[in-house]
């Protein structure tokens, strides 16, 4: 009788027996606490590869770098950095007084290539909060040459077509060999417009990105006028192939619109 009721006293522990104690948990990890003000300008001046004491750093009062200059004529890299927030808000400001601004985050610095005419030049990175919130701004001569001849592209191809026309769809191309260049254009009816330089003739023809040809290969003279040919595109997209390229080489171009489908 007594192994009986050991039994039923055995099975009462197995099934309705309180739970085994949970093991012992570790203690939840700390958060770390957020970077200081201190350490935040550090960090950008890390970023900036600045010492923390440069003009257009951070200082013990104001967590923006500011910057305001008065230089010659030329290009210039301008460098924005920030720490301890999401991101922030770069902001330059020529002589003509309007200001050209990009946001960038906090996890790699802003390069912006800048072609300056010469005189003020005010630049700025402000974070969206104040400290322990840091940001920081540097300039210096353009150390890279191809955004030079990158913006040289530009400023001459915006002189040749001119006036920009509404609806028109343009673009840029150099190299030292034939290229091929794309515009998103609707099915339609366009004029194309090309101007090339460097080389004493060209030979351009276009065709649908589907491969149609919509302009048999034709000569052009790279004399500074502008070529100009009927182009009707029955599907979407474009393809510009120009050649045969040359170290001095360059296209400017554009599609106009001139009727409906």
């Amino acid at each position: 009788m007594v192994g009986v009721v050991m039994a039923i006293s055995m099975a009462g522990c197995e099934y309705s027996g309180p739970d085994q104690p949970p093991a012992p948990s570790s203690p939840p990890a700390e958060t770390p606490s957020a970077a200081s003000f201190e350490e935040n300008i550090d960090e950008v001046a890390r970023l900036l590869a600045a010492p923390p004491t440069d003009p257009g750093m951070p200082s013990e009062t104001e967590p923006a770098g500011k910057l305001s200059l008065d230089l010659a004529p030329g290009d210039y890299l301008v460098t924005g950095a920030c720490a301890g927030v999401y991101g922030a808000k770069l902001t330059v400001v020529k002589a003509d007084g309007v200001p050209e601004a990009a946001s960038f985050e906090c996890t790699s610095t802003l390069a912006r290539f800048v072609r300056h005419d010469g005189g003020p030049l005010t630049i700025s990175a402000v974070p969206p909060t104040g400290r322990p919130a840091a940001t920081g701004v540097k300039v210096q001569a353009n150390p890279d040459r191809r955004l030079s001849e990158l913006e040289d592209l530009s400023d001459w191809a915006a002189q040749q077509l001119q006036p920009p026309v509404p609806g028109e769809l343009r673009g840029t191309s150099s190299g030292n060999t034939t290229t091929t260049a794309g515009l998103s254009a609707p099915p339609g009816q366009y004029e194309l417009h090309l101007v090339c330089a460097g080389l004493p003739v060209a030979e351009l023809s276009v065709s649908t990105w589907k491969g149609a040809e919509v302009l048999a290969p034709v000569q052009v003279p790279c004399s500074g006028s502008v070529f100009k040919a009927p182009v009707a595109l029955p599907t979407e997209g474009a393809d510009l192939t120009m050649g045969p390229g040359g170290l001095d080489s360059r296209f400017a171009y554009r599609l106009v619109p001139t009727g409906q489908p």
